[in-house]
């Protein structure tokens, strides 16, 4: 996954830059160093890699936040799959 940070480190987009900020730094993460957070909660962060070359992830953001961003995420995704799964049923019981 690529994110796109500022000078100060905050990450400002996540898997494609559509700020439209060409200042941004592009780096690559892997696609679970995030935890499977939704974007919005990973804008919330700071990627800041050191000169030693470690890397430092932490949020800028209020965390109680950021977590309940991804907590009402969650919910909204699983509902769209509820729906999703009904939708289907009722398709395939008008095929018959």
């Amino acid at each position: 996954m690529k994110i796109y940070v500022n000078e100060n480190h905050e990450i400002c987009a996540a898997r494609v830059n559509d700020t439209g900020d060409e200042t941004l730094k592009e780096y690559e993460v892997p696609d679970d160093y995030f935890n499977g957070w939704c974007d919005t909660v990973i804008k919330g962060y700071c990627y800041q890699v050191n000169e030693d070359g470690s890397v430092a992830t932490y949020p800028y953001k209020d965390f109680d936040l950021l977590m309940a961003i991804q907590q009402e995420h969650d919910l909204q995704a699983r509902k769209t799959t509820e729906l999703q799964l009904a939708l289907a049923e009722m398709y395939e019981s008008m095929e018959v």
